[in-house]
């Protein structure tokens, strides 16, 4: 099972739309740089999720040993979902924008791209992972791995403590943070409240560009604006109170066992594609596809925590 991320598999595209694509998501969502894409074969990923312990005990001299109790795992099936548009071109109009000097072609395609990119990123806030949507961070984050601020609180350094100490999957090291718009802004706003400057790292974008991104304790902060500021109290419902998120996580590292990554099906491009299929049957058209097969996971529910209740 190959592991590689949006940025890796970018260098052996051939098709310059789909490398242009990948460039456009990476530079509006520079999470998709880092954030693994892990192969699998067959119908679904199996994941073994620990649930329960084998006990153990405390023994007095000659006394019988009674912790006999095993382990228990639950195993849970993840395979890819489709997220899939189709651009197309009526050929009196492409040859017209052609000889005008436009590709209206691919400025549709480009287009589609996105919004495959966005709905991707919907996926990743508020997805119910019940085919044919994808997992969410809302989904797969563990109750057990909630923190929450008093209903309404505003975000502190306590609350992002308290929230970084919920990630244990590698040994305490945590590779990110993630919140909307919103909340990143208020961030900033305790930061220069303490006479503080926004301490931010150089990220690389590829092709020799870079951009800052916020950090926390060397941990950077990613934007997802599809969180959003609708929850209810403990993150008990999306869409019908007036409060946030905010996610800490750790990516996994190919052994399947860390924390999140993407799914696709081996043999199938990372991330995009774009096909060409063609003419239409009975329209003057011109059919371009451009699809995605993948889908969000956690594969250790300690490599991912969640604040939720804030204002």
């Amino acid at each position: 099972m190959a592991t590689q991320t949006l940025a890796e598999a970018k260098l052996f595209i051939n098709n310059e739309i789909v490398t242009g694509i990948v460039e456009d998501i990476i530079t509006t969502n520079p999470i998709f740089n880092v954030m693994p894409f892990t192969g699998y074969s067959g119908q679904a990923i199996l994941v073994n999720r620990e649930d329960t312990l084998g006990n153990a005990q405390n023994l007095a001299i000659g006394g019988e040993i009674t912790a006999k109790g095993a382990s228990a795992s639950i195993q849970t099936p993840y395979t890819a979902i489709t997220i899939i548009g189709d651009a197309e071109m009526n050929g009196l109009v492409q040859a017209q924008s052609v000889s005008a000097g436009v590709d209206q072609m691919m400025a549709e395609v480009a287009s589609k791209a996105k919004s495959v990119g966005r709905l991707i990123q919907s996926g990743m806030a508020s997805g119910t992972g019940t085919a044919p949507q994808m997992h969410s961070y809302n989904t797969l984050c563990d109750a057990s791995q909630y923190t929450a601020a008093s209903a309404g609180q505003a975000l502190s350094f306590e609350l992002l403590d308290e929230l970084l100490d919920l990630v244990k999957a590698k040994d305490g090291e945590v590779d990110y943070l993630l919140c909307n718009g919103v909340q990143l802004r208020k961030y900033r706003t305790l930061v220069r409240a303490l006479g503080g400057v926004n301490e931010t790292m150089a990220f690389d974008m590829g092709n020799g560009r870079s951009r800052n991104i916020d950090v926390y304790n060397g941990i950077p902060i990613f934007q997802n604006d599809y969180i959003g500021s609708t929850e209810t109290a403990n993150g008990g419902a999306l869409t019908t109170g007036a409060l946030t998120s905010m996610y800490a996580g750790c990516f996994d590292d190919g052994s399947m066992k860390i924390g999140q990554s993407f799914i696709y099906p081996d043999g199938t491009p990372v991330g995009i594609s774009v096909d060409q299929v063609g003419l239409a049957e009975v329209r003057d058209e011109t059919i371009t596809r451009v699809k995605s097969y993948s889908n969000f996971v956690n594969f250790n529910r300690r490599g991912l925590a969640r604040l939720t209740s804030l204002n």
